[in-house]
C-alpha cells in the first residue's frame, strides 16, 4: 500500500510539472502575441496615413480633370474610379471655397 501512496504522489506532481509547465508556455505565447499585435494607435494612425494619401491622389486628378475641362468631376466619382476608399469607412468631400478635398472621419492634413 505504501508503494501505491508512494507512486500516485509521484504522478500527482509529474501532473502538476505538466500543468505548470503548460501554463508557462501558454502565458510566454500570449506576451508573444501581444507584442506583434498592433496597438489600436498604430492602427489609427496607418489608416490616417493611408486616408491623407487618398486625399492626395483624388485631388490631384480632380485639378487634373479642372485643368482640360475648366470644371471639377464629383469627387465621389474620382475616388470610385481610383479605387480609393477611406480605411475607416469615411466618405471623401470637395469644397471648392477651400479647393480642398477631405475624409468625413479624418479631416484634412
Amino acid at each position: 500500500m505504501g508503494v501505491q501512496c508512494d507512486s500516485f504522489a509521484e504522478g500527482h506532481s509529474t501532473g502538476r510539472r505538466l500543468m505548470f509547465g503548460l501554463l508557462a508556455v501558454m502565458l510566454c505565447a500570449t506576451v508573444a502575441l501581444a507584442a506583434c499585435a498592433p496597438s489600436k494607435e498604430k492602427v489609427a494612425e496607418q489608416q490616417r496615413q493611408e486616408c491623407f494619401a487618398n486625399e492626395q491622389k483624388i485631388k490631384t486628378a480632380m485639378d487634373l480633370e479642372h485643368a482640360d475641362s475648366g470644371f471639377y468631376p464629383d469627387v465621389n466619382a474620382v475616388a470610385k474610379a481610383l479605387g480609393a476608399k477611406c480605411p475607416a469607412g469615411g466618405t471623401y468631400v470637395f469644397d471648392p471655397n477651400t479647393d480642398t478635398v477631405s475624409c468625413t472621419v479624418h479631416g484634412h492634413p
